[in-house]
C-alpha cells in the first residue's frame, strides 16, 4: 500500500505540472479563437482550421525529436550515464534549431500552393494567409520550447516548464487583446500574439536550461556526419509514434475540413474548429499526464524495476478513467454556454452545439489510446506504439469519415471520432493483454 501510495505521488508530481502546462497553453489557443470568432468573425475561425494542419505538422517534428530524444536521456540517466545523455540532448536541440528554421522558410516561400492544397482557396485564402505568413516566423520556438519543457521535467524540475508556460499564456492573452481589439489587426494580431508567446516561454525555458540544470546540459564532443546522423534517425524512430499521433491530427483535420466544405459549408468548417478548440484541450490533458509519466516509466526501465512500471500503468488507467468521465459530463452540461463564448450566429451556435454532443463521446476513450500508445514509447517498444497511433490517427478515422456520413447523414461526420476512439481502444487492450512490454 505504501509503495502505491509512493508511485502515485511521484505520478502526481510529475503529471500535475504537465497537465497544468498543456492546460495553459490550450486556454491562450482557445482565447486566440474567441477574439477571433468574436472580432473577426466565422470566416476568420474557418481560416486558422484550414492552417492547422500545417501547423500540426511542423509540430508533430518538434514532438518526434523531442519524445525521441527525451527518452534515450532518461534511459541513460536510469542506467547512471550522465555523458550519453547529455550528448544527446545537445544534439536534439541544435536539430530543432535547424529544422525550425529551414521549414519556417520552405513554407514562407511556398505559401500560396501550400493554402490552396489545404483547401484554403477562394474566400478563405486571405484569412489562412495572413495567420499561417505570421504564425510560421515562430516556428524554431514552439518546435524547441517543447522540446525544452520536456528535458527540464527529465531534469528532476517538473514546475518550471509550468511557469513559462504560464508566463507565455499571459502575455498571449495581453497582446491578444491590444493587437485585435485596440489595434485592430484581425488575424494576423492573432497570430502574433501567439508567435510572441511561444517566443517568451522559450526564452525562460532556455534560461533555465543555460544557467538552472542540474543534470541536462550541453557538452563538446566530436563525431563523425555519418554518426550524427545515425543519431539523429535514431531519435525520430523512437519518437515516431508521437510524431504520426501529432501528424494524425493534421491528417482528420485536414480531411474533415475537406468533407465538411462538401458537405456542410464554410459554417461547418466553422463549427469544427470551434469543436477543435475544446478538443484540444481534452486531448492536451491527456497528452499531459502521458508526457508526466513518460520519463518516471522511461528511468525505471533503464533502472530495471519491473514491478513499479507495472504497478504505474494501473494506477495511471483508473486515474484517466475519472478524468475522461468528469470533462465529458460537464462538456455535455455546458455545451452550449461553452459555443456561445465564441459564436454570435445563432445558426452557428446550433449546429455547432449539435456537433459537440456527437463528437464529445469521444471524451470518454481518447486518454487511454493516447496513454498507451505513450505507454509503449516510454519503454521503447515503438513498433507497438507506432501501431496504435497509425490506427487512431489515420485508417480508422479515413475510414470512419468516408463511410458514416454515407450512411446516416452528416451526423456520422461527428460520430467519426468516437467510432474510432472505440475500435482503437479494443486494440490497444489486446496489446497490452498480450504483449507483456516489459519482457
Amino acid at each position: 500500500m505504501n509503495e502505491k501510495r509512493g508511485i502515485l505521488k511521484t505520478i502526481l508530481r510529475y503529471v500535475i505540472p504537465s497537465v497544468v502546462s498543456m492546460w495553459i497553453f490550450t486556454i491562450y489557443t482557445m482565447v486566440d479563437g474567441m477574439f477571433i470568432g468574436r472580432f473577426v468573425g466565422p470566416m476568420g475561425l474557418a481560416g486558422v482550421n484550414i492552417a492547422m494542419p500545417l501547423i500540426n505538422l511542423t509540430f508533430a517534428i518538434g514532438i518526434m525529436i523531442a519524445i525521441g530524444s527525451s527518452t534515450l536521456i532518461a534511459i541513460h540517466f536510469g542506467e547512471g550515464d550522465w555523458t550519453a545523455g547529455n550528448k544527446i540532448f545537445t544534439v536534439a536541440v541544435f536539430t530543432l534549431l535547424t529544422l525550425g528554421i529551414l521549414i519556417s522558410a520552405l513554407i514562407s516561400i511556398f505559401i500560396k500552393p501550400i493554402i490552396i492544397f489545404l483547401g484554403g482557396g477562394g474566400d478563405l485564402f486571405p484569412y489562412v494567409k495572413e495567420y499561417l505568413s505570421v504564425v510560421i516566423l515562430f516556428c524554431v520556438c514552439y518546435m524547441t520550447g517543447y522540446a525544452l519543457e520536456i528535458y527540464i521535467k527529465v531534469d528532476g524540475n517538473p514546475t518550471y516548464p509550468t511557469y513559462c508556460v504560464i508566463s507565455g499564456g499571459i502575455i498571449n492573452i495581453l497582446l491578444d487583446y491590444v493587437f485585435v481589439v485596440i489595434f485592430k489587426w484581425g488575424i494576423k494580431g492573432a497570430a502574433f500574439a501567439t508567435g510572441l508567446s511561444q517566443l517568451t516561454s522559450m526564452s525562460l525555458l532556455l534560461f533555465y536550461i543555460i544557467f538552472k540544470t542540474n543534470n541536462i546540459k550541453f557538452t563538446k564532443f566530436k563525431t563523425s556526419v555519418f554518426k550524427l546522423i545515425k543519431i539523429i534517425l535514431k531519435l525520430m524512430k523512437i519518437g515516431f509514434a508521437e510524431f504520426l499521433a501529432e501528424i494524425s491530427m493534421g491528417i482528420s483535420i485536414f480531411v474533415f475540413n475537406l468533407i465538411v466544405l462538401k458537405r456542410v459549408g464554410d459554417i461547418g468548417v466553422s463549427a469544427f474548429g470551434i469543436i477543435g478548440y475544446i478538443t484540444s484541450f481534452i486531448t492536451m490533458t491527456m497528452i499531459g499526464f502521458n508526457q508526466g509519466t513518460q520519463p518516471i516509466l522511461s528511468f525505471n526501465l533503464g533502472a530495471r524495476d519491473f514491478n513499479k512500471i507495472q504497478k504505474l500503468l494501473k494506477i495511471s488507467f483508473i486515474l484517466l478513467g475519472g478524468i475522461q468521465l468528469f470533462f465529458y459530463i460537464l462538456i455535455y452540461i455546458f455545451k452550449t454556454d461553452i459555443v456561445s463564448i465564441f459564436l454570435k450566429d445563432s445558426t452557428a451556435i446550433k449546429l455547432t452545439v449539435n456537433a459537440l454532443k456527437l463528437y464529445s463521446i469521444a471524451y470518454l476513450i481518447c486518454g487511454f489510446n493516447i496513454f498507451t500508445a505513450g505507454y509503449f514509447t516510454a519503454i521503447n517498444k515503438v513498433k507497438i506504439s507506432s501501431t496504435i497511433t497509425f490506427l487512431r490517427g489515420i485508417i480508422l478515422l479515413i475510414l470512419f469519415l468516408n463511410t458514416l456520413p454515407s450512411i446516416i447523414g452528416s451526423n456520422g461526420i461527428w460520430l467519426s471520432v468516437p467510432f474510432t476512439e472505440f475500435v482503437t481502444l479494443i486494440v490497444s487492450l489486446i496489446f497490452l493483454k498480450k504483449y507483456n512490454p516489459i519482457k
